[in-house]
């Protein structure tokens, strides 16, 4: 996978494209994708999952937005209940994982981080599913082996306090490199689960390790998830945090909090996939929703009227506040477990980061 990271980089930090021969051979392995069975058309499948009339969905989402997308997906279905199960990243593969091993198959859908959701194929925990129309999602969101698609992006931003930074007398950050000045030693906050944060930048900068050693000189505070970096953030307990989640820290600006942000680059940017858990106790219903939840419709809703989340739809309107495709961005990709492990352990040692 780390392989593969230059053709995941696009603007000005360059672009790699398949050579004819790879393009092709990625196509013959789609159309090799094969399904379980399913009804043939929308109308079919539509009365197929309306008289299985149930559909569980294990979903990493923050409990809001997960609500917020039932309630519009039963908006268009109304007859097919959702009984979403929300839990955290990393309980998301020993939950399935230890369920399936027993000869339990509770859940019809999976979504989550791109890594959690690797682990799971691995353990063969999901079915193929493709959806109808991958061509209009952006290259290398959409799984080559038909296990996953793109739900949504995050992307990670540097955020400030713009009330703690002027009473601080600082210059708001615009980069990485900003905060490793003197002026900011104690004065800004990390999230010490912010992984991908820590690989992206790893990859994205040549000279990644001697940077975090010199963020991790001036002293960050330490806070446990990107939603808590945020609201940390607003109460004053720092003055700026270079792991906001994109989406957050424009909503909460957007909703007159002391919160203001800028998009690094490249802008770093991570996966969180859906897929059809195997052997799906409802199948159809499962495909409805994935259908729903990946289409047009069900992207703009999550763009916009949910949680303000990304989608890798290139037609599907997001907020160029936080996603512009043309911008120099990185997608990170999923660490094999060996790879993870190994940057578990120097992110932490790097950062004096307990555990």
């Amino acid at each position: 996978m780390f392989g593969r990271m230059p053709e995941r980089l696009n603007g000005k930090h360059g672009r790699m494209r398949f050579s004819f021969v790879a393009r092709a051979a990625g196509a013959l392995l789609l159309i090799a994708v094969t399904t379980a069975a399913a009804p043939s058309g929308p109308a079919a499948l539509q009365a197929a999952a309306e008289k299985e009339g149930t559909v569980v969905w294990y979903a990493t989402m923050n409990t809001k937005d997960l609500n917020d997308t039932v309630r519009a997906f039963n908006k268009r279905y109304p007859k097919v209940n959702v009984e979403p199960l929300r839990m955290g990243s990393a309980q998301l593969p020993a939950r399935v994982v230890t369920e399936q091993r027993g000869g339990k198959y509770n859940a019809d859908v999976f979504s989550g981080d791109e890594f959690q959701l690797s682990q799971l194929v691995a353990a063969g925990a999901l079915d193929k599913y493709r959806v109808a129309d991958a061509n209009k999602f952006l290259p290398f969101t959409t799984d080559p082996n038909g296990y996953w698609t793109s739900l949504y992006m995050n992307t990670t931003v540097i955020a400030w306090n713009p009330q703690r930074v002027a009473a601080d007398h600082l210059t708001p950050p615009r980069s990485l490199d900003d905060l490793t000045a003197p002026a900011w030693n104690g004065k800004f906050g990390i999230d010490t689960g912010a992984l991908n944060w820590y690989l992206g930048v790893l990859k994205a900068d040549k000279n990644g390790p001697d940077l975090m050693r010199r963020l991790a000189a001036n002293k960050p505070s330490f806070v446990a998830g990107h939603t808590q970096a945020v609201t940390q953030l607003e109460t004053g307990e720092y003055d700026a945090t270079p792991t906001a989640y994109g989406y957050l820290a424009a909503a909460e600006k957007a909703a007159g909090k002391p919160v203001d942000f800028v998009n690094p680059k490249p802008l770093l940017v991570t996966l969180n996939p859906a897929g059809l858990a195997k052997h799906a106790p409802h199948p159809n219903a499962a495909r409805l929703l994935l259908g729903w939840l990946l289409s047009r419709e069900g992207q703009q809703f999550l763009a916009k009227q949910g949680g303000g989340e990304i989608s890798s739809r290139t037609d599907v309107q997001n907020d160029p506040r936080i996603w512009n495709p043309k911008a120099p961005y990185l997608l990170v990709p999923a660490p094999d477990a060996a790879t993870y492990n190994e940057a578990v352990r120097t992110f932490r040692q790097t950062f004096g980061i307990p555990g």
